[in-house]
């Protein structure tokens, strides 16, 4: 898989339909480089605000997704944010 935008719409995909159920808003996905690692972050966000169960939770609900679909294709960490 291509890195940058393709990535981030692959992954936009896959996990902005989990955030609608949970009754999240996805508000960004960013795939970035930071030193020597890569990094997928999620904002989120709900009228009220988020809570760090909220980040865990989503966190959790799109890892096994990202994981099974495998649209990236090097080693990154996963980052479930508010914006």
């Amino acid at each position: 898989m291509a890195k940058g935008k393709n990535t981030v719409a692959v992954v936009t995909e896959l996990v902005k339909p989990v955030a609608d159920q949970m009754g999240l808003t996805l508000w960004d996905v960013r795939f970035e480089k930071e030193g020597a690692g890569w990094y997928l972050r999620l904002f989120i966000d709900k009228e009220g605000g988020v809570t760090i169960d909220d980040c865990e939770n989503y966190s959790r609900a799109v890892d096994k997704l990202i994981d099974e679909a495998d649209p990236i294709d090097q080693s990154y960490y996963l980052e479930v944010c508010s914006p």
